[in-house]
């Protein structure tokens, strides 16, 4: 049996799935112009050609070509969106209008077809990770359903219902994903609410005037057919009646069988083909006297059973004239038969009991394929006689499926367990045939079978056809008006709107003279009335906003120059600004700080840990720690103070550090230099007092005294130099004068120099000169002042006796000599490289450390490098020695003449 939906449901469905698709295809192109959303567009408008030839083709269950043309459009618009283009009841009711649209395919190609859709649904969400796109995915998702649910639509009620149902799912979802992809335009706003009510209004009408239409012609089909059957049985009963009359004749000519035959070849029933005469006697076995064919003996033992052979049979005469009457029967045999027989007893034969015939008479016509062949009303109807248990046709007019079909019909609607007396009428469904079913009684009033009138459905599918192509295509074409209409009205409603909010959006962005274009050219409706107020309000505003930024300029100027950090917060404690002296304080940067709690972004924390970032305390001046996100602290001195006639507070930093460094450095420049000047002091004195107070010393003795005090005072002057060379370039007082020198003309000035002093005859000082090197532009007093500090520097870590090493070679780049000092004391951490070019900061900087010294030798050097532009480079390894390089340019001209080298005083 042929799948049938309801017109309406169907009707709503395919209309809901035009539109969807429609929308997508528009929504598509109009939001986003691009290769993409043709795409989708193409994909979309193959979708509504498929769904709408799927309403039209009525008739056909099932459609492979319709599955695979909508697996096509599906994987097109999956394509458009991947590229960014933009988801126990009983089988009939009897009298429900249905039609059968080709909802159903194979296997193979309802699987395709499902793989593609969710292939759409996939794009979908990679497309749009939104609620658009998840209500798009779900929309592909339901329809994959139905496709994948396609093959179980080919029978019964279920399958087709629960296709239509998820197409229906899938086309609302459809609709909602464009509904909401419609928020972002006043314009799809208001198109989108003028089609959704003609929408509306055009599913109504499909459903409810489709159902109309069907359901009438439904009816009136079915009246046709009970009249038909009705005539029918009259003409059984006509039939009857002339049966009686020829089993009356019978009776009293069938003397012989050549008689009954003579009988049979006379009568003017049917055609002669399936007439019997019988005899039955009142005691005894019937006898066959004609028929083609006869009856068999069980069909003859049933006979004399039958209801009306035992009226006539036993009657009694007294009680009313029983010489004939007619009934339906039902012949026994296999398979069972009916016929329509009269009964008739010769009233002159009578013998017996008084009144009781010894025989009769029966005259039938069976009712098998040549009868309901012979229908004599014709019309194009279907004639069946069913009969047994279970039914089962027994003669028909109609082919071999049509009586198939009649079966599954009868069965589906619970005919086999009984018809009423009044008989019932099957409406049709789709393309199977509107049935009315008979009972045929017996004498008794029981039923010997039925007879079924079939009316073919081609007419009844012909009317729901037009209806529905007629009702799809005025729907379709009313929403396409009212959609062109809704658009031409909506730009002429919303293009106001949207010169308004461009105009708000360049105030919005700082453009406060802007005017609306819009203002000159409407009337003195609402948009008109707001487009002026608009310009006057911008004129205000930027007055207004001139005299703001001004003060804002000032006030920002002020701030930005602000060498202390300042954060000002609402009356909740968030930061409403700071500047750039607070950020680089806090080590965060603006976005970081403004609309956070000041709790929150400044860690500022006294001696005891407490935290002075609460606007409960009131803070003047108090010393603190700002700690970083990366574990480092500034030392600040803290003010939080509340705002005058506002909510809020603010709160300055002032940072410390070079208070605490100047600090510091004074603290160790004290230190370091009383150190320095008593060491050498203290064996001076001693000395002098000893030669004073012993005139009579050895003269190798007073010798040695003297040459100590000697040494120490030359000592001393150095740590003097030093002090004086410092202090000038801090002054900026250093004035270099450079020329061409030869680098081994001046690592033996500065060799010769050193060995001359006491402390260095216990290093070996060597030199290593690659060959070939040119002469370097610099100042040699300056290079050779450096050059000392590196020195003395290798011999305060260098054990005794182990050689301290001047090098000179290319640089790494090969554009300037690089001269070096490399000792072979214990290295330097990479961890305490970073302070040793610090002014009176040494690696070792506690009271019991083994060398002695400012903590200025090296500092002199790196600004004397940088003042110079030498790039100073240390290359050390713990327990490997360290290496200091000098990088010098190179000279174009010859050095100078050499000058004597002298060791009787330091350079």
């Amino acid at each position: 049996m042929e799948p049938a939906v309801p017109f309406a449901l169907l009707g709503a469905t395919q209309l809901l799935l035009i539109a969807a698709c429609a929308g997508l295809a528009v929504a598509a192109l109009v939001l986003r112009r691009s290769v993409a959303s043709v795409v989708v567009a193409a994909g979309a408008l193959v979708l509504v050609l498929v769904e709408t030839r799927t309403a039209l083709l009525l008739g056909v269950p099932a459609s492979d070509g319709l599955a695979l043309a909508r697996a096509a459009g599906a994987l097109v618009v999956g394509a458009g969106l991947y590229a960014g283009g933009l988801g126990g009841r009983r089988p009939r009711l009897e009298g429900t209008p249905g039609i059968v649209v080709p909802l159903a395919a194979t296997g193979p190609t309802a699987w395709f077809a499902g793989g593609g859709l969710l292939a759409a649904a996939l794009a979908a969400l990679f497309a749009r990770r939104d609620a658009v796109g998840a209500w798009v995915a779900a929309a592909f998702v339901l329809l994959a359903g139905a496709s994948f649910t396609a093959p179980q639509a080919t029978s019964g009620i279920r399958g087709p219902l629960l296709v239509v149902g998820l197409r229906a799912g899938g086309a609302v979802a459809l609709l909602v994903g464009l509904a909401l992809l419609a928020r972002a335009s006043l314009l799809s706003k208001v198109v989108g609410a003028i089609l959704a009510g003609v929408l509306a209004m055009a599913v109504a009408a499909v459903g409810v005037v489709g159902t109309v239409v069907v359901s009438s012609y439904e009816t009136q089909s079915q009246e046709i057919v009970t009249t038909a059957a009705d005539a029918r049985v009259n003409a059984l009963n006509v039939l009857g009646e002339t049966a009686a009359g020829q089993a009356l004749l019978a009776s009293q000519i069938c003397t012989t069988p050549a008689l009954c035959q003579g009988l049979l070849l006379g009568r003017i029933l049917v055609n002669g083909k399936s007439d019997f005469v019988v005899k039955v006697p009142r005691d005894g076995v019937p006898i066959s006297l004609a028929g083609r064919p006869a009856l068999s003996p069980s069909e003859l033992l049933g006979l004399r059973g039958a209801a009306p052979v035992q009226a006539v049979l036993h009657g009694d005469g007294t009680a009313g004239p029983l010489t004939s009457l007619f009934s339906n029967v039902r012949l026994t045999g296999s398979p069972p038969g009916v016929a329509v027989v009269g009964v008739a007893v010769n009233p002159n034969t009578r013998t017996g009991s008084p009144g009781k015939p010894d025989a009769v008479y029966v005259y039938g016509v069976r009712l098998d394929a040549d009868y309901t062949q012979a229908d004599v009303f014709q019309g194009g109807y279907g004639l069946s006689l069913l009969v047994g248990d279970p039914l089962q046709v027994v003669a028909s007019n109609s082919n071999e499926k049509a009586v198939k079909q009649l079966l599954s019909i009868v069965q589906a609607a619970g005919a086999d367990r009984g018809v009423p007396v009044e008989g019932l009428t099957i409406g049709s469904a789709g393309s199977q045939p509107t049935v009315r079913l008979m009972p045929l009684l017996d004498l008794d009033q029981h039923p010997v079978g039925l007879l079924a009138l079939t009316r073919d459905a081609q007419q009844a599918l012909a009317t729901e056809s037009a209806a529905l192509r007629l009702l799809l295509v005025t729907a379709l074409l009313a929403t396409l008006v009212v959609a062109v209409v809704a658009v031409v009205l909506g730009r002429r409603t919303v293009d106001p709107v949207r010169r308004l909010t461009a105009a708000a959006e360049r105030v919005a962005a700082g453009d406060l003279t802007v005017t609306t274009a819009a203002s000159g050219g409407l009337g003195r409706d609402e948009v008109g009335t707001l487009a002026r107020t608009f310009d006057a309000m911008t004129g205000s505003l930027s007055r207004l906003t001139g005299d703001l930024r001004n003060s804002a300029a000032r006030l920002e100027t002020v701030l930005g120059s602000m060498s202390d950090g300042l954060l000002a917060t609402d009356g909740d404690g968030v930061v409403t600004s700071v500047n750039q002296a607070a950020l680089v304080m806090l080590g965060l940067e603006a976005e970081d700080v403004v609309g956070e709690a000041l709790s929150l972004v400044a860690d500022v924390r006294d001696s005891s840990g407490r935290q002075l970032a609460d606007l409960s305390l009131r803070l003047l001046d108090e010393p603190a720690q700002v700690h970083r996100l990366d574990g480092s602290s500034v030392p600040v001195r803290v003010a939080l103070t509340p705002l005058q006639g506002a909510l809020g507070a603010v709160f300055v930093l002032r940072d410390t550090t070079r208070e605490r460094e100047v600090e510091r450095m004074k603290t160790e420049f004290l230190s370091n230099v009383s150190h320095e000047l008593r060491t050498p002091l203290t064996p001076i004195r001693g000395y002098a007092e000893l030669l004073i107070g012993k005139p009579g010393l050895a003269s190798e003795t007073v010798a040695q005294f003297a040459a100590t005090i000697r040494d120490e005072s030359v000592k001393m002057g150095r740590v003097v130099d030093l002090l004086v060379d410092v202090a000038a370039l801090e002054a900026g007082r250093v004035s270099v004068v450079a020329r061409p020198v030869a680098v081994m003309e001046l690592f033996e000035v500065r060799i010769g120099a050193w060995k001359a002093r006491a402390p260095a005859r216990r290093h070996d000082l060597k030199k290593r000169v690659a060959a070939g090197l040119p002469p370097v532009q610099v100042d040699p007093m300056w290079l050779g002042k450096a050059l000392d500090e590196l020195i003395d520097n290798a011999m305060k870590y260098t054990p005794q006796g182990t050689p301290i090493t001047l090098t000179a070679g290319w640089s790494p780049d090969g554009a300037r000599v690089r001269v070096a000092v490399k000792d072979a004391g214990p290295g330097i951490d990479e961890a305490d490289q970073g302070a040793l070019f610090t002014s009176f900061e040494q690696v070792d900087g506690s009271d019991t450390r083994r060398v002695g010294g400012l903590g200025l030798g090296l500092a002199f050097v790196a600004r004397l490098a940088q003042d110079a532009g030498f790039p100073l480079t240390v290359t050390s390894r713990t327990g490997k020695g360290s290496e200091f390089a000098l990088d010098l340019p190179v000279s174009e001209e010859p050095p100078v003449a050499r000058v004597r080298r002298t060791t009787k005083k330091a350079v």
